[in-house]
């Protein structure tokens, strides 16, 4: 892991324990959705993160001769 997906889940770790600090049973707030949404934010930005961004990084490319030209060098 490198440093921003160690902030990444520092982040992640730290709003997880603000969400479960801001449930009460009694007082009926609903400020921990609120918290637990931007978690699950933070953590499909760790996923996308990890997932697509690596040595074999996904590379889009619209043009399916340019992609025809990249795949199929290699085979010749």
């Amino acid at each position: 892991m490198n440093l921003r997906q160690k902030i990444q889940v520092t982040l992640a770790l730290f709003f997880i324990f603000i969400a479960f600090a801001s449930y009460h049973k009694g007082t009926g707030s609903t400020a921990w959705i609120q918290w637990t949404t931007l978690v699950v934010f933070i953590m499909f930005g760790l996923v996308f993160d990890l997932t697509f961004t690596d040595d074999s990084m996904f590379l889009f490319d619209p043009d399916a001769d340019n992609w025809r030209r990249k795949t199929e060098a290699g085979k010749y």
